[in-house]
């Protein structure tokens, strides 16, 4: 039985097939960057288990949970269509999908572009701040992920149904800078989902992510009075999560005690993570039916 403020160590497809359509507000993820496949002339190929990005002295797999993140073209292509397909079952809403164009996984991207093309509502730009440097001549540094989102309905407009900001005062470009604390490598700054998750859902909605990672969207979500719901194959990042989830919620118990809810005049375009908070995160778990 998936509860909702609860996540789950499990693969998300399995996951998600055990979510009933439409149980959840939103879906906010980011999914494997397929970061260790690369190409040899005209072909890909395969990092060796410990080698490193030449003068990074970084080893290539990035995650600590035994993947390998580098499936051939097609099965990506595959596995992040189906993916897609349980995220937009589940959800009522919006899909925001996050990932970075690498040469790696670019032609499965451009791909899920284009079979999607009518179920796309928007394609926001994640602006780091600072480049990824080039990994070889004739590269150029990278700077931006993609954020496509996903709907339902006719998406021939641009217009949200759920929009908690002033016309003319969000952009499609997120200016935030990347995440330099947390241990996963891969893993997206708080204020990245915040900022999603105050403008585009409602204090109450649910949030799936069936990446979860260490459990930067849980936190998000505790923060701005959403309930979530997450799953993470890795046993090491799960328990990371559980740990980070935990330590959040023991917070707010203690500082901000549960109150009736209000409603605050004032909603900035990007919640930044010094503001006060002023939510509490302490709820009951309940069963998605």
């Amino acid at each position: 039985m998936i509860e909702i403020d609860n996540i789950y160590n499990m693969a998300c497809l399995e996951g998600m097939k055990q979510i009933p359509d439409g149980s959840v507000d939103a879906v906010i993820t980011s999914p494997p960057d397929n970061f260790c496949l690369r190409v040899r002339g005209e072909n890909y190929t395969r990092w060796g288990k410990n080698e490193e990005f030449g003068h990074t002295g970084r080893k290539v797999n990035k995650y600590i949970n035994g993947l390998t993140d580098d499936l051939d073209m097609e099965d990506y292509f595959d596995w992040q269509c189906e993916c897609i397909d349980q995220m937009l079952r589940i959800s009522k809403g919006v899909v925001f999908y996050n990932i970075q164009l690498i040469t790696v996984n670019k032609v499965a991207v451009f791909q899920i572009i284009g079979k999607y093309a009518d179920r796309i509502r928007e394609v926001l730009i994640w602006d780091k701040r600072n480049a990824e440097p080039a990994m070889h001549e004739g590269v150029l540094n990278s700077e931006y992920e993609l954020i496509i989102a996903f709907d339902h309905g006719d998406c021939k407009g641009r217009q949200f149904r759920t929009a908690n900001w002033e016309r003319g005062t969000l952009s499609n470009v997120l200016r935030i800078g990347k995440n330099r604390e947390n241990e996963h490598r891969a893993a997206f700054p708080l204020q990245l989902p915040r900022t999603i998750i105050h403008n585009f859902t409602n204090e109450g909605d649910t949030v799936c992510d069936p990446f979860m990672g260490s459990g930067t969207t849980a936190i998000a979500c505790i923060k701005e009075k959403r309930h979530f719901i997450g799953f993470e194959l890795g046993k090491e990042y799960f328990d990371k999560a559980q740990k980070r989830i935990k330590a959040e919620q023991a917070q707010y118990t203690l500082f901000y005690p549960p109150q009736p809810d209000s409603v605050s005049d004032h909603q900035p375009n990007t919640v930044s993570d010094h503001q006060p908070d002023s939510v509490s995160a302490s709820r009951p778990n309940s069963d998605i039916r």
